[in-house]
């Protein structure tokens, strides 16, 4: 059977690019609605076509999500993950769209990750056109807004984890050809601070300022990253104010914060309770907002042993795949919090991700398609 994956996939690499153009050339940013629902529509029949029982669940703001659902004749019941929305604005597609100039393509989403979901369809057809049956259940679940969050697709996800014996999630991979084994935990916050407003030249000791309050708590913020266990906080945006001559009023800062392990998303969360607890100035009112919404990936021995399955389709294929660590989040992160084993980034190889220099390496479309495809065959086989 590897043989005749190998050979199909071979045999379908123009098409491929086609699908993959297709997908680029649609705006589908996380708040496209109709792009994102475009997308969904496509990828949905073409699981259909593949002898998927499919659900499309629209919503009323965001893209949709993507259910699909194959029984076969095996034991394993398998979790295969991708997102259908970028970080691009609408008129992204026209103004920049899908090229392939020596050896790479680009576009917006190419790398992140459209590609990966042309190389999920294609070595789900593969396989099942040589006629594997070694599963329970597949599961392909798309997701619509990852890039923001997750926030209407985790109880999904993690639902569907929580059922399936490992997954798969097609993020790109890293530049070196590394899949990815273990990510930071995320987290996102807002520190809203209160003061009172004055005039700055006629009576300031009338007025306390939100902004030199805030400057404090940057600080302190900043205090809290500690690069030797891997946790960063930083303070990304701040705003305040309303004019120069006024004693500003209103102030707030946006916190993103990374960690390594669940038990240091604890400690750095009451850490940040603490810094939006007490003020420094009499008469400050402080509101902390947000929480860690990605938990950390930890690499567990049930990854390592999937893991290990990547690494030997790889020599199937004359490559050799390495794992690595990364502090960027994804939807692997839920996955593998419900102790699923799960191996991330399985998509094609580029870069520049979230730039107008996205770009994937074309030839390894085709590559991670087998890799993909060879990794299902092994962990599946009797």
């Amino acid at each position: 059977m590897k043989e005749a994956v190998i050979a199909w996939v071979d045999a379908k690499q123009a098409e491929m690019l086609e699908l993959l153009e297709g997908l680029v050339n649609i705006d589908s940013g996380s708040y496209n609605k109709t792009g994102v629902d475009r997308i969904g529509g496509m990828l949905a029949d073409k699981l259909r076509a593949l002898g998927f029982s499919v659900q499309v669940q629209y919503q009323a703001n965001l893209g949709c999500n993507v259910l699909a659902k194959l029984s076969g004749a095996g034991q394993a019941k398998i979790l295969l993950v991708g997102h259908m929305d970028t970080v691009f604005d609408d008129g992204t597609a026209a103004a920049r769209p899908f090229t392939v100039r020596d050896g790479r393509a680009y576009g917006p989403g190419v790398d992140d990750m459209k590609s990966g979901l042309v190389t999920m369809l294609y070595a789900l057809e593969a396989l099942l056109t040589a006629g594997w049956q070694e599963f329970a259940e597949i599961t392909v679940l798309l997701n619509g807004d990852e890039e923001i969050g997750s926030f209407s697709s985790r109880d999904l996800i993690e639902r569907e984890a929580a059922r399936a014996d490992f997954a798969f999630v097609l993020e790109p991979g890293r530049e070196d050809g590394s899949v990815v084994t273990g990510r930071k935990g995320v987290g996102s916050y807002e520190l809203v601070v209160t003061g009172k407003a004055a005039h700055a030249g006629v009576e300031p000791e009338k007025g306390i300022s939100a902004i030199e309050e805030l400057a404090h708590k940057i600080l302190a913020l900043h205090g809290l990253t500690d690069m030797a266990v891997g946790t960063t906080v930083n303070v990304g945006v701040v705003k305040g104010g309303t004019r120069s001559n006024v004693i500003a009023e209103n102030a707030y800062a946006k916190i993103d914060v990374r960690v390594s392990t669940a038990a240091e998303a604890e400690r750095i969360a009451a850490k940040l309770a603490e810094v939006g607890a007490g003020a420094v100035l009499d008469g400050i009112k402080l509101k902390l907002l947000g929480g860690i919404e990605r938990p950390p990936l930890v690499k567990s021995p049930e990854i390592e042993r999937l893991f290990a399955t990547v690494r030997a389709a790889g020599e199937l294929l004359g490559l050799s795949v390495r794992d690595t660590f990364t502090g960027g989040g994804s939807d692997g992160n839920f996955i593998a919090a419900l102790g699923t084993p799960v191996v991330d980034a399985m998509g094609p190889v580029g870069g520049q991700g979230h730039s107008d220099r996205e770009f994937t390496e074309v030839a390894t479309i085709p590559e991670r398609c087998k890799l993909l495809a060879l990794s299902l065959l092994l962990r599946t086989q009797p």
